[in-house]
Protein backbone atom coordinates (compact mmCIF):
# COMPACT_ATOMS: atom_id res chain seq x y z
CA UNK A 1 0.00 0.00 0.00
CA UNK A 2 1.10 3.35 -1.01
CA UNK A 3 2.13 6.03 1.61
CA UNK A 4 0.21 8.88 1.24
CA UNK A 5 2.25 12.48 1.83
CA UNK A 6 -0.46 14.68 1.78
CA UNK A 7 -2.13 15.68 5.36
CA UNK A 8 -5.63 15.43 6.21
CA UNK A 9 -6.44 19.23 5.12
CA UNK A 10 -5.22 19.35 1.50
CA UNK A 11 -6.61 15.75 0.41
CA UNK A 12 -9.99 17.63 1.67
CA UNK A 13 -8.87 20.82 -0.57
CA UNK A 14 -7.74 18.54 -3.52
CA UNK A 15 -10.88 16.36 -3.81
CA UNK A 16 -12.92 19.68 -3.58
CA UNK A 17 -10.86 21.12 -6.61
CA UNK A 18 -11.69 18.02 -8.24
CA UNK A 19 -15.20 18.25 -7.82
CA UNK A 20 -15.50 22.20 -9.29
CA UNK A 21 -15.89 23.28 -5.74
CA UNK A 22 -15.32 27.23 -6.74
CA UNK A 23 -14.31 28.15 -3.39
CA UNK A 24 -11.80 25.28 -2.67
CA UNK A 25 -8.89 27.76 -4.98
CA UNK A 26 -9.68 30.36 -3.17
CA UNK A 27 -9.23 28.46 0.28
CA UNK A 28 -6.28 26.70 -1.22
CA UNK A 29 -4.33 30.29 -1.56
CA UNK A 30 -5.12 31.32 1.52
CA UNK A 31 -3.77 28.21 3.00
CA UNK A 32 -0.38 28.17 1.20
CA UNK A 33 -0.20 31.43 -1.13
CA UNK A 34 2.19 33.16 1.25
CA UNK A 35 4.09 30.04 2.59
CA UNK A 36 4.86 29.54 -1.46
CA UNK A 37 5.49 33.08 -1.93
CA UNK A 38 8.02 32.88 1.01
CA UNK A 39 9.41 29.73 -0.62
CA UNK A 40 10.26 31.52 -3.70
CA UNK A 41 11.72 34.72 -2.12
CA UNK A 42 13.95 33.00 -0.30
CA UNK A 43 15.60 30.70 -2.95
CA UNK A 44 15.83 33.30 -5.62
CA UNK A 45 16.60 36.34 -3.06
CA UNK A 46 17.77 38.58 -6.10
CA UNK A 47 15.04 39.05 -8.24
CA UNK A 48 12.53 39.42 -4.67
CA UNK A 49 14.62 41.97 -4.32
CA UNK A 50 14.58 43.82 -7.42
CA UNK A 51 11.11 42.90 -7.92
CA UNK A 52 8.82 40.61 -6.78
CA UNK A 53 6.06 41.12 -9.40
CA UNK A 54 7.64 38.15 -11.11
CA UNK A 55 7.41 36.07 -7.94
CA UNK A 56 3.90 36.93 -7.53
CA UNK A 57 2.92 35.81 -10.88
CA UNK A 58 4.80 32.44 -11.36
CA UNK A 59 2.76 31.32 -7.45
CA UNK A 60 -0.33 32.87 -9.41
CA UNK A 61 0.42 30.40 -12.05
CA UNK A 62 1.09 27.67 -10.52
CA UNK A 63 -2.11 27.69 -8.69
CA UNK A 64 -4.07 28.57 -11.16
CA UNK A 65 -2.45 25.71 -13.80
CA UNK A 66 -3.11 22.96 -10.42
CA UNK A 67 -6.95 23.91 -9.92
CA UNK A 68 -7.40 23.37 -13.84
CA UNK A 69 -5.49 20.54 -14.34
CA UNK A 70 -5.65 19.09 -10.76
CA UNK A 71 -4.64 15.34 -11.83
CA UNK A 72 -1.59 16.57 -12.24
CA UNK A 73 -0.81 16.18 -8.12
CA UNK A 74 -0.47 12.68 -6.65
CA UNK A 75 -0.85 12.52 -2.78
CA UNK A 76 1.06 9.42 -2.60
CA UNK A 77 4.11 11.68 -4.27
CA UNK A 78 4.39 14.85 -2.17
CA UNK A 79 2.86 17.44 0.19
CA UNK A 80 0.55 19.75 -2.24
CA UNK A 81 2.28 22.60 -0.42
CA UNK A 82 5.41 20.94 -2.04
CA UNK A 83 4.30 20.73 -5.52
CA UNK A 84 2.77 24.27 -5.77
CA UNK A 85 6.31 25.41 -4.71
CA UNK A 86 8.00 23.13 -7.26
CA UNK A 87 5.22 24.33 -9.77
CA UNK A 88 5.79 28.03 -8.55
CA UNK A 89 9.75 27.62 -9.23
CA UNK A 90 8.91 26.55 -12.88
CA UNK A 91 6.42 28.65 -13.60
CA UNK A 92 8.80 31.82 -12.36
CA UNK A 93 11.69 30.02 -14.72
CA UNK A 94 9.63 29.72 -17.62
CA UNK A 95 8.48 34.30 -17.08
CA UNK A 96 12.43 34.77 -16.62
CA UNK A 97 13.31 32.87 -19.76
CA UNK A 98 10.42 34.57 -21.64
CA UNK A 99 11.03 38.02 -20.51
CA UNK A 100 14.89 37.26 -21.35
CA UNK A 101 14.08 36.32 -25.03
CA UNK A 102 11.59 39.35 -25.40
CA UNK A 103 14.20 41.63 -24.01
CA UNK A 104 16.52 40.81 -27.00
CA UNK A 105 13.44 41.50 -29.56
CA UNK A 106 13.90 44.68 -31.11
CA UNK A 107 10.31 46.85 -30.22
CA UNK A 108 7.78 46.62 -33.08
CA UNK A 109 6.32 50.05 -34.43
CA UNK A 110 2.91 51.30 -33.15
CA UNK A 111 1.51 51.09 -36.33
CA UNK A 112 -2.16 50.82 -34.75
CA UNK A 113 -3.22 52.89 -31.86
CA UNK A 114 -5.58 51.84 -29.26
CA UNK A 115 -8.43 54.08 -28.88
CA UNK A 116 -8.76 55.30 -25.12
CA UNK A 117 -11.82 54.46 -23.87
CA UNK A 118 -12.61 51.95 -26.58
CA UNK A 119 -14.16 49.26 -23.83
CA UNK A 120 -16.81 51.98 -22.73
CA UNK A 121 -17.95 52.87 -26.42
CA UNK A 122 -21.35 50.56 -26.52
CA UNK A 123 -24.49 52.41 -25.94
CA UNK A 124 -27.24 51.19 -24.15
CA UNK A 125 -30.49 53.16 -25.76
CA UNK A 126 -32.54 51.82 -28.32
CA UNK A 127 -31.78 48.81 -30.63
CA UNK A 128 -28.26 48.21 -31.48
CA UNK A 129 -26.81 49.49 -34.85
CA UNK A 130 -24.88 47.70 -36.90
CA UNK A 131 -21.69 49.64 -35.66
CA UNK A 132 -22.41 48.87 -32.15
CA UNK A 133 -22.83 45.24 -32.97
CA UNK A 134 -18.89 45.17 -33.98
CA UNK A 135 -17.98 47.28 -31.57
CA UNK A 136 -20.08 44.56 -29.17
CA UNK A 137 -18.04 41.32 -30.93
CA UNK A 138 -14.67 43.90 -31.05
CA UNK A 139 -15.33 43.71 -27.43
CA UNK A 140 -16.05 40.06 -27.06
CA UNK A 141 -13.11 39.34 -28.90
CA UNK A 142 -10.61 41.33 -27.06
CA UNK A 143 -12.01 39.88 -23.64
CA UNK A 144 -11.66 36.16 -24.86
CA UNK A 145 -7.95 37.14 -26.34
CA UNK A 146 -6.57 38.82 -22.68
CA UNK A 147 -8.55 36.01 -20.54
CA UNK A 148 -5.58 33.93 -22.59
CA UNK A 149 -3.30 35.60 -20.39
CA UNK A 150 -5.00 37.19 -17.35
CA UNK A 151 -6.93 34.56 -15.01
CA UNK A 152 -9.46 36.64 -13.50
CA UNK A 153 -11.94 39.65 -14.35
CA UNK A 154 -10.09 42.13 -12.56
CA UNK A 155 -6.82 41.11 -14.51
CA UNK A 156 -8.39 41.65 -17.62
CA UNK A 157 -9.56 45.05 -16.75
CA UNK A 158 -6.53 46.02 -15.22
CA UNK A 159 -4.93 45.15 -18.72
CA UNK A 160 -7.70 47.23 -20.70
CA UNK A 161 -6.56 50.64 -18.69
CA UNK A 162 -2.76 49.41 -19.19
CA UNK A 163 -3.37 49.01 -23.14
CA UNK A 164 -5.07 52.52 -23.65
CA UNK A 165 -2.47 54.47 -21.36
CA UNK A 166 -4.68 55.18 -18.39
CA UNK A 167 -2.69 56.88 -15.70
CA UNK A 168 -5.00 58.04 -12.97
CA UNK A 169 -4.51 56.17 -9.39
CA UNK A 170 -7.53 56.87 -8.44
CA UNK A 171 -9.23 54.53 -11.61
CA UNK A 172 -6.96 51.72 -10.86
CA UNK A 173 -7.77 52.06 -6.87
CA UNK A 174 -11.61 51.41 -7.66
CA UNK A 175 -11.36 48.73 -9.76
CA UNK A 176 -8.78 47.12 -6.79
CA UNK A 177 -11.18 48.42 -4.24
CA UNK A 178 -8.42 50.14 -2.34
CA UNK A 179 -9.48 53.13 -2.04
CA UNK A 180 -9.70 52.95 1.89
CA UNK A 181 -6.03 53.06 2.03
CA UNK A 182 -3.66 56.49 2.10
CA UNK A 183 -2.86 57.83 -0.96
CA UNK A 184 0.44 56.45 -1.05
CA UNK A 185 -0.65 53.11 -0.40
CA UNK A 186 -2.85 53.07 -3.18
CA UNK A 187 -0.34 54.59 -5.51
CA UNK A 188 2.43 51.84 -4.18
CA UNK A 189 -0.33 48.80 -5.07
CA UNK A 190 -1.41 50.13 -8.03
CA UNK A 191 1.95 50.31 -9.26
CA UNK A 192 2.47 46.82 -8.13
CA UNK A 193 -0.43 46.10 -10.22
CA UNK A 194 0.35 47.41 -13.25
CA UNK A 195 3.91 46.13 -13.07
CA UNK A 196 2.72 42.85 -13.19
CA UNK A 197 0.31 43.39 -15.80
CA UNK A 198 2.78 45.28 -18.40
CA UNK A 199 5.29 42.39 -17.92
CA UNK A 200 2.76 39.70 -18.66
CA UNK A 201 1.69 42.34 -22.14
CA UNK A 202 5.31 42.67 -23.22
CA UNK A 203 6.15 38.71 -22.95
CA UNK A 204 3.83 37.53 -24.56
CA UNK A 205 2.90 40.34 -27.43
CA UNK A 206 -0.61 40.84 -26.28
CA UNK A 207 -0.84 45.07 -27.44
CA UNK A 208 0.23 43.53 -30.96
CA UNK A 209 -2.51 40.96 -30.77
CA UNK A 210 -5.21 43.09 -29.42
CA UNK A 211 -4.25 45.97 -32.58
CA UNK A 212 -4.39 43.04 -34.86
CA UNK A 213 -8.27 42.55 -33.75
CA UNK A 214 -9.26 46.30 -33.33
CA UNK A 215 -8.05 46.37 -37.13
Amino acid sequence: MKTIKAPKNEIELHEAIKEGDNTALSRLYDLYGTKVITSLKSWYPKIAAKDDAQILEAVNEAFWGYSKNPFTYDIHTSTLQRFLEVAAERDLKNILAKEKKHANREELPDDVELEEKFWNRITKTGGPTDGEVIESELLKNVNKELSNYFKNGTDVNLAKLVLVGERETEVFSELLQIKHMTIEEQRSEVKKHKDRIKKVIERNEVEKKIKSILR
